[in-house]
């Protein structure tokens, strides 16, 4: 990551405002959105044996800003792996045989056969409707916290802080309840409710800790 990009992202997750200066125009825009950040390991593969703070190659003051960390080591398993792969060559033959079907009608090919094929690679939920149901829960949902839930969340936070060692690739900072009390505010979102029940401070904290397991714990 080149250094200019680093101190926009600082910007734009703390202040969550970008400065932009183009052909002698200065503006602030806002940026109170999601961020998603993708990226492959220091070294090409992640080593099982090392320090995953060391490979990841990102300053502590970034990676604290992120709500999530979640490390994909890829690592080979049989059974995974013949799923995938099914799964990559299902979606990819019977999309040339949609090709293939409407420039040259295919003998014995009809559209409910074509249906048919189409079930193992479709998701589950349309995605059109999946953007308006987020858009919906967004718009018209603005949860609180119960009391139940406050103390769940304040809880965990203070036995964060008192596991919390200066080695760690990841500080636990105010800024990690703030996430904490942004993904209650989620999970309570996607239910259409407009209250934060025990229940989402449960889910986020179990989703949390399993992703400080991997990237601030060495066991």
């Amino acid at each position: 990551m080149q250094k200019e990009d680093r101190s926009a992202l600082h910007e734009a997750m703390e202040q969550q405002s970008i400065s932009v200066a183009k052909a002698g125009i200065t503006a602030t825009l806002k940026s109170r959105c999601a961020l998603l950040g993708a990226a492959n390991p220091k070294y090409g593969r992640f080593d099982q044996y090392g320090e995953i703070g060391e490979q990841i190659n990102m300053p502590p003051s970034l990676l604290s800003r992120f709500d999530l960390i979640f490390v994909m080591t890829d690592m080979p398993e049989q059974k995974l792996d013949l799923a995938i792969a099914e799964h990559i060559l299902k979606a990819h033959g019977i999309g040339e045989l949609m090709a293939q079907h409407a420039k040259t009608p295919v003998p014995g090919v009809t559209e409910e056969y074509i249906q048919q094929q189409l079930v193992p690679v479709k998701p589950d939920i349309d995605p059109a409707l999946f953007r308006k149901y987020v858009a919906y829960a967004k718009r018209s949902c603005f949860p609180i916290l119960s009391v139940e839930a406050k103390d769940a969340l304040v809880a965990y936070y203070l036995k964060l802080r008192g596991v919390a060692e200066p080695s760690k690739p990841v500080p636990v900072t105010a800024r990690q309840l703030e996430a904490l009390v942004r993904l209650a505010e989620a999970s309570a979102r996607i239910r259409l409710s407009n209250t934060i029940d025990a229940g989402d401070a449960e889910r986020v904290i179990h989703i949390v800790d399993a992703c400080l397991r991997q990237v601030a714990y060495d066991a």
